[in-house]
């Protein structure tokens, strides 16, 4: 006889394959629905209260520690099931991959078993889950004889998750609704993970490493010494700050190829300074199968939501703001020489002129690096570690077009008129445009107008756009 159990789940957080980092136990008062070893204890360190630095012997790890920790990880988590399918209730799909995720791996079937079994839990009277900021997430767990599904619920709002059983909502933690969302984002990935020296590093700093998201081959370009932006240098410069923190420095391997990056899920959450930003990524650079860089990053939309394996985050980790770094590692080429000199006016001009003429090479050195590197990670798919392609303000791109400028017909500027100085080094201009798109996708053709933010970067860089807002 097939047994079908079916239960509803609203949840939000909790945890992690091999090791979650648990938050707040949850309160056991009306229902006991199985007995599990899942007791709320946490169970890693907190990566902020790490203050050891690694050396290259640390990272060629203990191979039976990873190990160990997969077996124990087989103990706390057990299931008599065989297959875990995942579907996404809602209409809003946003950056996700696919609505559909289903696999056969046992840590992953036994993980979620464990947590939807979960022991006691307090009944919510009442839950508003009619609105458009929570997820739902059908959940169904099977084998040769039985299934069971469950509904779950992640308010992504109010950073809430909740299940449903005999009209009853229980709370469950948020980082459980995030691992859960995270399968049908990262739909190919390889749950085994078989560098059991990165999954020691990461866990050395209370990090665990759910899944493989993707793995690719990069050169590193120079990041000694930083002239025009080049994608590839910045980020790779400004993310060894991070890798500094644990004793790794990818300087060396400058203009290298061959570099291994691997991109895996962390089951913890980025650091409260960081919220609401809570998805993060570990990054993993390898050269000879040798660790050289390590670090944790959110990924879109933002490559500043980023910190070290110490959860420390740049400015801590340099001693500096970015302005200030970007200062000492800059050297200006000719061009830019020449234009450093210009007042704010004439750099917008000159920003016009250059889109206009579909130059993104020429344009994109009259906006800010802190504002180009920024926006690196922008619209990005996890696969990914950054775009390529420069973001350029008022260029009207579609995601992943492979051109910054590829849906520009014109650029005009008609007016510009100063409306403020908030200090000597930031200045705010009304700008009277018209713009001509050959889509109109996510911005409108015509005659418009945009606040123009304006930073002066340095002596040797000059003023420099920072944004187009309203």
């Amino acid at each position: 006889m097939v047994v079908v159990s079916i239960i509803a789940l609203i949840i939000i957080s909790i945890a992690l394959i091999t090791n979650p980092k648990q938050g707040n136990p949850i309160q056991k008062d009306e229902i006991n629905i199985e007995d599990t070893n899942n007791n709320g204890d946490d169970v890693s360190e907190d990566p902020n209260n790490k203050d050891e630095d690694i050396s290259d012997k640390s990272i060629q790890h203990d191979e039976n520690e990873a190990e160990n920790s997969s077996e124990k990880t087989d103990e706390i988590y057990q299931t008599e099931h065989k297959k875990v399918s995942i579907e996404f209730a809602s209409d809003m799909m946003g950056f996700k991959a696919t609505n559909e995720f289903e696999t056969t791996n046992y840590k992953v079937i036994a993980y979620i078993d464990t947590i939807l079994k979960g022991g006691n839990r307090t009944s919510i009277i009442e839950a508003d889950l009619i609105n458009n900021h929570i997820n739902q997430y059908v959940i169904k767990l099977s084998n040769d004889l039985s299934e069971s599904s469950c509904k779950l619920y992640y308010d992504t709002l109010y950073n809430k998750a909740y299940f449903q059983k005999f009209k009853g909502f229980y709370e469950v933690e948020v980082d459980f609704a995030r691992y859960i969302d995270s399968f049908l984002e990262n739909s190919d990935i390889e749950v085994n993970i078989d560098d059991t020296a990165a999954v020691a590093l990461f866990d050395m700093y209370g990090w665990t490493l759910n899944y493989k998201i993707n793995s690719m081959e990069q050169k590193i370009n120079n990041i000694n010494s930083l002239t025009a932006f080049n994608p590839n240098a910045y980020y790779f410069a400004y993310n060894n700050e991070l890798s500094k923190d644990i004793g790794l420095d990818m300087s060396e391997y400058s203009n290298t190829s061959d570099i291994t990056v691997d991109i895996y899920r962390v089951n913890e959450s980025m650091p409260k300074e960081f919220y609401p930003i809570q998805n993060g990524r570990g990054i993993v650079a390898k050269y000879d199968n040798k660790i050289i860089g390590a670090f944790i990053s959110a990924g879109r939309h933002s490559t500043f939501n980023a910190c070290s394996l110490k959860g420390n985050s740049f400015e801590n980790v340099t001693g500096q703001n970015l302005n200030e770094w970007l200062t000492d590692m800059v050297k200006v080429d000719e061009f830019e020489e020449g234009i450093s000199a210009l007042e704010p006016e004439q750099v917008i001009k000159e920003y016009f002129i250059a889109i206009d003429n579909n130059d993104a090479n020429a344009a994109q050195y009259y906006i800010s690096r802190a504002a180009l590197l920024d926006k690196l990670t922008s619209n990005m798919i996890n696969e990914e570690i950054f775009n390529e392609r420069l973001s350029l303000p008022l260029s009207g791109a579609d995601i992943g077009a492979r051109s910054s400028l590829s849906n520009l017909k014109s650029a005009k500027l008609l007016k510009v008129e100063p409306i403020y100085d908030t200090n000597s080094n930031s200045i705010t201009f009304a700008v009277t445009m018209d713009m001509q798109y050959k889509k109109e996708w996510a911005n409108n053709s015509g005659e418009q107008f945009w606040n123009c933010i304006m930073i002066y970067e340095s002596p040797q860089t000059g003023w420099k756009i920072v944004e187009f807002g309203h």
